[in-house]
């Protein structure tokens, strides 16, 4: 071996010894460039993690439930639950069809999740996964928000300085009904705010790099938007303008995958429904002619129940960032932002067609949330506009003033539709224009008045990261009165009325499963104890409890002791054989 070779040899071996420096070194390169993604996706997951109580809206239980039946069952029909108090409660939003129970709604949203209900549920059986549902539906609902959130950093990057996108990003998640909407429950909105930031993040990026992916991409997230919601399937017209005006060479690459990505949604509409838009055919009716459609439009941005800029005021400098549009150096992104402002004229305008215009029963401007991305680009313009003409004089300051206003009142909205919303009873929801009873005011009085409860939730199957609950003592006499006389089939009703209303308790799952233990329950015991435990894996009340009532099912021993956990005050827990 000659002097060359030895040293070629050497130089490899040096070269071996330095590559996992440089992978590691490469690697925290590349998390120091995105470090403020990686913050924004944190902050945005734990906080839209965190919740008072636990709540599933009719419109959104089929979403829940459907990757279940996929995950367990090989097919997307909803029966398997039939006996489910919620589908049952609901039944509005389901359908027989051929014999099966089916969602009236897109299932875009549930086949999409799919993948990450099965990582959350593998290895568990059906029983044990179904105790998981609410917590696995809370957490990919704030995963897709939070995801969004990043996704709308990247687009608003491109447009304004660094500190102007980070402030831009956070007034879209915490300002506006992104937090309280589309984090909160699997409304299809959610994943529609999703879907169009990856197509607008796509095709910016395909003006800085031309290729044909970017078109792909582009199409693919297409064809998912429209049949995820097909309502907001006018907002891919100004998509739609880019690449059949601008890029008409490359629309091939645009539209064969939007249409073979919704082709598989539109088999299963037509096969199942007779219509393109399935089960959503229901909503024509929907829609009429009526003297009310300019009040409604008008109620969409200014009712007092159900208005966009009272929900989110922030959202009126939208109004005069979009004729910033012109200042965005690139003209195809230019032209793009302002073609999407009569498309959202426009889709609010179908909105107001809409008898139940507001939405139903939601916090705030619902219909128009998918319509929020579009609207917080134009404020980023906005405020870079400002910041640029900013000279530190009087009017300039009150100027910066009433913007900061702007976004604390808007954060504080919806921070109440968050955490106190839930606790709106049905009786007390008002009427749009209904002035006198403002949904606001009476969603902070009445979750004032029952908070009882605070968690942050992990990701299932693992416990809360922090879980707090406190019980009103008159609450807790009720049951405490027929748990002394015996009678324990009332006793066991009232645990699952206050379970309603906390899902998330592991005290009163656990005493539930006592009392189904004394009136003979004992497979119902079993799953009320295994709920306790997957909530709070170390709660000894309710291991002891669970053992005690696998003895009673294997030998018929009858004579185990049980304890119900007590509350003697608010927020303290002792246990009472």
């Amino acid at each position: 071996m000659n002097t060359e070779q030895k040293s070629l040899i050497n130089n490899e071996h040096t070269s071996l010894r330095k590559a996992p420096d440089t992978i590691l070194k490469n690697g925290l390169l590349k998390i120091k460039e995105n470090w403020v993604l990686i913050a924004i996706f944190l902050l945005c997951f734990c906080i839209y993690n965190t919740y008072t109580h636990m709540r599933m809206s009719g419109d959104t239980i089929s979403a829940g439930y459907l990757p279940f039946s996929i995950i367990y069952y090989q097919d997307l029909f909803l029966e398997h639950f039939y006996n489910n108090p919620q589908l049952v409660s609901n039944a509005y939003a389901f359908i027989t069809v051929n014999g099966h129970l089916m969602s009236i709604f897109p299932i875009v949203t549930p086949v999409l999740i799919t993948p990450f209900v099965y990582v959350c549920t593998l290895g568990m059986t059906p029983g044990h996964a179904f105790l998981h549902i609410a917590q696995i539906v809370r957490t990919t609902s704030a995963g897709i928000a939070a995801l969004a959130v990043c996704t709308f950093y990247l687009v608003v990057i491109r447009f304004v300085p660094r500190k102007i996108a980070i402030l831009s990003t956070l007034v879209f998640a915490f300002a506006t009904s992104t937090w309280s909407i589309g984090s909160q429950a699997l409304w299809q909105h959610g994943m529609v705010e999703l879907l169009l930031l990856l197509i607008l993040y796509a095709i910016i990026r395909n003006e800085e790099n031309p290729s044909p992916i970017w078109f792909i991409i582009a199409g693919i997230l297409s064809g998912l938007l429209v049949f995820c919601r097909p309502p907001d399937a006018l907002l891919i017209i100004p998509v739609l303008g880019y690449v059949f005006w601008k890029n008409r060479t490359q629309s091939i690459y645009y539209l064969v995958p939007a249409i073979l990505s919704g082709l598989p949604f539109l088999a299963y509409n037509w096969y199942f429904f007779g219509t393109i838009s399935g089960g959503y055919i229901q909503n024509l009716g929907r829609f009429g002619l009526s003297p009310e459609v300019l009040a409604n439009f008008a109620g969409l941005f200014l009712s007092p129940n159900k208005g966009l800029f009272v929900f989110s005021p922030v959202l009126i400098l939208a109004v005069f960032g979009y004729f910033r549009s012109g200042s965005i150096g690139n003209r195809n992104l230019s032209l793009l932002l302002r073609w999407f402002g009569p498309v959202l004229i426009l889709e609010t305008a179908m909105y107001a067609f809409f008898y139940d215009w507001g939405g139903g029963y939601a916090y705030g401007p619902r219909f128009l949330t998918s319509l929020v991305p579009v609207l917080c680009i134009y404020v980023a313009l906005f405020l870079s506009y400002t910041a640029a003409l900013f000279r530190a004089g009087m009017y300039d300051y009150l100027k910066a003033g009433a913007i900061a206003f702007l976004v604390v009142v808007s954060v504080a909205i919806q921070f109440i539709g968050v955490f106190y919303f839930p606790y709106l009873d049905d009786s007390h929801y008002p009427q749009p224009w209904d002035s006198s009873n403002p949904l606001i005011a009476s969603s902070l009085q009445d979750g004032v008045e029952q908070l009882d409860t605070f968690a942050v939730q992990s990701i299932p199957p693992f416990p809360p990261l922090y879980y707090y609950t406190r019980y009103d003592e008159w609450k807790y006499l009720n049951v405490k009165a027929a748990l002394s006389a015996g009678d324990y089939s009332t006793a066991a009703l009232y645990y699952i009325q206050y379970l309603q209303e906390n899902p998330d308790s592991y005290i009163l799952w656990n005493n539930l499963g006592c009392c189904q233990i004394k009136l003979g329950e004992y497979d119902e015991a079993i799953q009320s104890f295994d709920r306790s435990l997957a909530i709070n894996p170390q709660f000894k009340d309710a291991q002891l409890n669970r053992a005690a009532a696998v003895q009673i099912l294997a030998r018929g021993n009858r004579s185990v002791e049980i304890g119900i956990t007590v509350l003697t005050l608010p927020g303290k827990a002792g246990s009472a054989g």
